[in-house]
């Protein structure tokens, strides 16, 4: 009778203790608090509200709160599968805490064709328009699929002078030539290929200086496309 007091006493003892570390294995294993940063400090087309609304879209709504289910890579796929997001890195620590690290694309320029608007960043890759943020980047005009190429790498250089990157607001591309508009003044650049493009925008600026204190009311289209020369069209009078 004894032996089977004991027996089942130690049968309870290790069934509470299998419940008790059953318990806390699951409460060290639950992710107790998801922090989201975003590489520039704050997000500009998401929020880290929106961030996680993205994911719990899952069926499985809580596959991210606990450890042994969390498979991090699934979860920076499905994160990098916004398109407004470039890179997600995700790391989680022994305290519990679930680090989501976000770095947005870049919008470089707008394109608004037809009824169709949205940005390219400067890998080529479209991001749509947000009601969160409007970037400040020139406006391309017209088809982009046969030239997108060569309309980044003519922005990426509008970027890295100053001077271009205040002023230069449009372009379209007419017959393989582009045409800006200007913030400073009313007329058209006829710019040509993207060629020689230190040369035009020292032409460019060559300009502005002349014209900074002189009529310009009557000045149509400004063309930078000849070599070494800069040709005013007046329009009709």
């Amino acid at each position: 009778m004894r032996n089977r007091i004991i027996y089942f006493f130690s049968i309870l003892i290790i069934f509470i203790f299998l419940i008790f570390f059953s318990q806390k294995r699951n409460y060290e294993n639950k992710i107790l608090k998801v922090n989201i940063d975003f590489k520039y400090k704050n997000g500009r087309f998401l929020d880290p509200q929106m961030v996680n609304k993205l994911l719990i879209q899952r069926k499985d709504t809580s596959f991210f709160l606990n450890k042994d289910m969390l498979d991090l890579r699934k979860v920076e796929d499905l994160l990098i599968s916004n398109p407004m997001v470039a890179r997600a890195d995700i790391f989680r620590t022994p305290q519990g805490f679930l680090n989501v690290k976000l770095e947005e694309r870049k919008p470089i320029v707008r394109i608004i064709n037809n009824n169709e608007e949205f940005y390219i960043d400067n890998f080529g890759y479209r991001v749509p328009i947000s009601n969160n943020y409007s970037a400040r980047v020139p406006i391309f005009y017209g088809e982009i699929d046969n030239n997108l190429e060569d309309i980044v790498n003519f922005i990426k250089l509008i970027e890295m002078d100053s001077f271009a990157k205040v002023e230069i607001i449009d372009l379209r591309n007419l017959n393989n030539s582009y045409v800006l508009g200007l913030r400073s003044f009313p007329f058209k650049i006829i710019w040509g290929k993207n060629s020689r493009y230190g040369q035009k925008i020292k032409k460019l600026k060559h300009l502005y200086s002349y014209l900074e204190n002189k009529d310009f009311i009557d000045i149509d289209k400004v063309n930078l496309s000849f070599d070494k020369q800069i040709v005013l069209d007046y329009g009709k009078k």
